[in-house]
């Protein structure tokens, strides 16, 4: 196998994804930032060319992804096709045979719960009544490798989906669903108001519920869900059971995955719903919470640049 120079791969990765989009023959659509692919759902491809996100299918990257997905071939063809070098002999990547789905199975739960609750109230910052909660809704556990698992449940009080999450806090962590989870089924707090709050992650969720109650916000009644990553499959299937819903505050993380995400779910959706954006001050709301908890921690007791209450009352500067 031939290996790529350095500049050889920084010139793959230096290739326009628009420019190459049109040439394949994809057909784009310009919408505010970005651009879509017709034909291909959820697939988006951000103004500058340089990185694409398939909502649908939770994938992305940059121009070697995109020849790799679009074209079905493996990252030694893309790059040479990107620097428009001969093929190598490689065989193309075969189509992946879909694996029949089997049952769905919560894992084992411990026989104690003390390491969830020390990882989310001591490492995580969040206050202990949100994790109890949780806890006595089923929705929250410890399994038998002490790892937190955040479960999502269908119309029927069933369990659907969960999500792991190691309680380290040094070496390594996982983080990962459980086998057979439907993603339509998020890990979720039911509300009883015309507005969804949407996350990327349960402990986001969790964390942004602590933070209300820092700045003093004692009734909040916005259903609140973890889309689990960026695809809105959760979103979407969400919004069919609720049709009270007609407003969404996108709370999603700040960089640029999530900005990026943030304009594809307006375009989808601003037609139907008000869509607001909550962005966090630092990368994620639990980031934020640990910077307020430090910071009272020190005896620098201050309110910080982010009022949540605000948030609620003034729509228009928020509003995408």
């Amino acid at each position: 196998m031939k290996r790529f120079t350095e500049d050889e791969i920084a010139k793959a990765n230096d290739t326009n994804i628009i420019a190459y989009a049109n040439h394949i023959g994809l057909v784009l659509k310009k919408i505010g930032l970005s651009y879509k692919v017709k034909g291909h759902g959820g697939l988006y491809i951000d103004a500058s060319g340089s990185k694409w996100n398939w909502f649908s299918k939770d994938i992305g990257g940059g121009p070697i992804q995109f020849v790799m997905e679009m074209e079905d071939k493996n990252w030694v063809d893309a790059v040479y096709t990107l620097i428009g070098t001969e093929k190598s002999t490689l065989p193309i990547r075969p189509k992946p045979v879909p694996e029949e789905k089997g049952p769905f199975i919560l894992p084992d739960k411990n026989d104690t719960y003390k390491h969830v609750i020390a990882y989310l109230i001591q490492s995580r910052g969040i206050d202990k009544e949100v994790v109890y909660d949780f806890i006595s809704q089923d929705k929250l556990y410890e399994n038998s490798q002490r790892s937190c698992v955040f479960v999502g449940y269908d119309e029927k009080n069933e369990p659907k989906y969960a999500s792991v999450r190691s309680t380290n806090t040094q070496g390594k962590s996982y983080r990962g669903d459980v086998k057979n989870s439907d993603k339509a089924f998020p890990f979720s707090h039911v509300g009883r108001s015309d507005t969804v709050c949407v996350f990327e992650s349960p402990i986001d969720l969790m964390s942004y519920l602590t933070l209300l109650e820092y700045h003093g916000i004692e009734t909040f009644d916005h259903h609140m869900i973890s889309l689990g990553g960026l695809a809105d499959k959760v979103l979407e299937h969400y919004l069919s059971i609720h049709p009270e819903i007609n407003r969404m505050m996108l709370c999603l993380d700040n960089d640029a995955a999530g900005h990026f995400a943030c304009q594809q779910l307006n375009e989808k959706y601003h037609e139907n719903y008000k869509i607001l954006r909550h962005s966090p001050t630092g990368k994620d709301f639990n980031e934020d919470l640990l910077t307020i908890k430090s910071s009272l921690q020190i005896g620098q007791v201050r309110e910080p640049s982010i009022g949540y209450e605000g948030k609620w009352d003034s729509e228009e500067e928020m509003e995408l």
